[in-house]
């Protein structure tokens, strides 16, 4: 089966908009980037918002940007009240120091990228989860696949993804396995053949093939990138979709899944938080 996020993400969607329709003030989001490699991913966040009614501008800074200078940036728009949410385009380029994601308010980051908001979830203490591993269980739940018992292999252990959705399967009972990059291929075949269900964060296009998969896994492809003038997922989509049980094609899988989990977040936030902002 080939899971269609896009048609669970428009119906998480339209439960938020139902919700906040009658809110009389509305989150703001402020999307922080640098340089022009996530266009994209920005414009779904863009379209999101602007259904929802929610507020929305993109701060883009240009990549010769000091560590310094961005830390300033960031932590300025963070301390506007006008901007309830601020989203910080991931990955930062090497001249920037990861701590300056430290400048963002708990209460203000909806994708747990500061290491408040990281000890908070971890804790057990945060209004919010992360939006991709919370999109990722969601699309296990919806397809009715067992996790409790089953053999899970985790393919990147990136902030976004890996970090989370790792401890967050053991929660729910499954055995599962990290593969990081620099594993040789016949210590990923031993392992990878062996799982019932198969999740990949590393943006490598087609990584995943049918020779790594066993006959009814389930393969969840939270990767994107680009092969040339098209979009590709971690996972040979063509090759694998005859093996899986279920599949998430990209883009149209995780990817929309993801942004509503994100804008889910950003309503939470903003109702435990709206009185901060005004």
């Amino acid at each position: 089966m080939v899971f269609d996020g896009k048609k669970l993400s428009e119906k998480i969607l339209d439960s938020i908009k139902s919700e906040t329709s009658s809110w009389k003030k509305k989150p703001f989001v402020a999307v922080v980037s640098i340089g022009s490699d996530s266009s994209s991913y920005i414009s779904q966040k863009k379209k999101a918002a602007d259904f929802l009614g929610f507020g929305f501008r993109h701060f883009n800074f240009k990549p010769e940007i000091s560590s310094a200078k961005f830390r300033e940036e960031l932590n300025r728009i963070s301390k506007s009240k006008k901007n309830t949410s601020v989203i910080v385009q991931l990955p930062l380029p090497e001249n920037i120091n990861a701590n300056v994601l430290n400048v963002l308010p708990v209460e203000k980051d909806p994708d747990l990228l500061s290491d408040k908001a990281v000890g908070s979830f971890f804790n057990g203490k945060s209004v919010v989860g992360p939006p991709t591993p919370l999109a990722i269980i969601k699309i296990l739940e919806e397809g009715e696949v067992e996790i409790a018992g089953k053999k899970a292999v985790v393919f990147g252990y990136g902030k976004l993804v890996g970090r989370f959705l790792v401890p967050m399967l053991l929660k729910k009972g499954a055995i599962v396995s990290i593969i990081e990059k620099g594993v040789p291929k016949s210590a990923v075949l031993e392992i990878s053949s062996k799982a019932d269900i198969i999740v990949s964060a590393t943006g490598v296009p087609n990584f995943i093939t049918a020779d790594m998969i066993k006959t009814g896994a389930v393969i969840i492809d939270s990767g994107f990138s680009a092969a040339g003038s098209k979009i590709a997922g971690d996972v040979d989509f063509d090759s694998v979709k005859g093996k899986a049980s279920l599949i998430t094609p990209v883009p149209g899988g995780v990817g929309p899944m993801g942004v509503a989990m994100l804008y889910q977040n950003i309503a939470q936030l903003f109702k435990k938080y709206s009185s901060t902002f005004l």
